[in-house]
């Protein structure tokens, strides 16, 4: 495997792919492959998740490529799933599968029951159905009711970097186009490349974070302007947001994936307004963030802790971290986290992320889940 670079890559802020075509290349090479051809995990000498015993409870497993999660009323999550790219061969061209495998579910906090609230969704992935791009955030719109989700990845078409609302039949349907947006404006100024990662619905506005623009929208009535210009960190390293949520102080937290660099990226605050109040440093490939009532601060990191991919599957990359008021930090490995809430002293993370409900490596124990955490 050649050695991770730290710079841009060509095809510029398209650093989200890059991490996922990268990671599924180290998983790849972690596993080894069966006469028929499906990948099997090499055998460890230990349990990866054996010395997490106790820190977490999983909520539900068996998810395609859980990405993005929200806390609702009543305790229920709601889960982007990315999916598992096809349903069959047909959709295969040998290195990636593309499909309407994707959708958006809400899970009984307690029990775990899951029902699905958007269908259809676009999905590409690894023939096994790991690392996939597509519906990769969703949100519940409130108090209308009704549920959002944002794609991105795959080919462009009907769905290719819109922001899309469930309609009353169940139907999807467009409510904006965030790539085109990017494609007219291009706010960095550093050339065209759209990859909205994740949605935030507020009162009268959806924020949606594109990772690869560098850029935070807002869509009002359809329309989508400029919320916020993420800081640049040179001219070959961008911040590349790809979380958005609302503290419960009030305020909209974005995290950073910014590169496979060790405690480069950054949390940022901001007002309803887009105003930046200030950040957070000192952390590594962002995918999830939330704060909690009484000033916490909990962050997933894609690839936090020591685990190299060299380790992988006898130990996964990964890790939350949670930042007490007084900017103590402890940390707690969770394999390939993403989605990250809090509500009251409870947070759930979505583990296995980039896994689908089959599992990595056809382990189901190492299947896309929410778990909820035990610091």
């Amino acid at each position: 495997m050649p050695p991770l670079s730290t710079t841009r890559p060509r095809s510029r802020g398209q650093l989200v792919r890059r991490v996922v075509a990268t990671a599924s290349a180290a998983a790849l090479a972690a596993a080894t492959f069966t006469p028929g051809g499906a990948a099997t995990a090499r055998p460890a000498e230990r349990d990866p998740l054996a010395a997490m015993a106790g820190k977490y409870t999983v909520v539900r497993a068996g998810l395609d490529n859980p990405r993005q999660i929200n806390i609702l009323g009543r305790g229920q999550i709601l889960v982007a799933e990315t999916g598992r790219g096809a349903r069959n061969p047909e959709g295969c061209d040998g290195r990636r599968c593309t499909g309407r495998t994707g959708q958006v579910t809400v899970l009984n906090g307690r029990t775990g029951r899951a029902v699905p609230v958007m269908h259809n969704l676009l999905s590409v992935a690894g023939p096994d159905g790991s690392f996939a791009g597509g519906a990769s955030g969703a949100a519940a719109r409130r108090p209308r009711g009704g549920f959002v989700a944002i794609v991105n990845g795959g080919p462009p078409g009907s769905q290719w970097g819109k922001l899309l609302g469930r309609g009353a039949k169940g139907n999807n349907y467009v409510i904006a186009d965030i790539s085109r947006f990017e494609q007219n404006n291009d706010p960095d100024g550093e050339g065209v490349e759209s990859n909205p990662y994740s949605v935030l619905a507020l009162k009268g506005q959806i924020l949606v974070a594109d990772a690869a623009g560098d850029s935070i929208l807002s869509v009002k009535r359809g329309k989508v302007r400029l919320w916020a210009l993420l800081p640049e960190y040179g001219p070959r390293v961008d911040a590349v947001p790809t979380v958005l949520s609302k503290g419960a102080d009030g305020d909209i937290y974005v995290g950073e994936l910014h590169s496979f660099r060790k405690g480069k990226a950054k949390v940022h605050r901001y007002d309803r307004d887009g105003n930046l109040l200030r950040s957070w440093g000192g952390f590594t490939s962002v995918t999830g963030v939330d704060r909690a009532e009484d000033g916490t601060l909990y962050v997933s990191e894609l690839f936090g802790g020591n685990c190299g991919f060299d380790q992988i599957p006898s130990c996964f990359p990964g890790r939350v971290v949670k930042v007490a008021p007084d900017g103590d930090r402890r940390y707690l490995p969770v394999p390939f986290p993403s989605g990250i809430a809090v509500r009251g002293q409870r947070a759930v993370v979505a583990a296995f992320s980039t896994s689908p409900g089959t599992g990595f490596g056809g382990n189901p124990a190492w299947s896309g889940a929410i778990w909820r955490l035990r610091f």
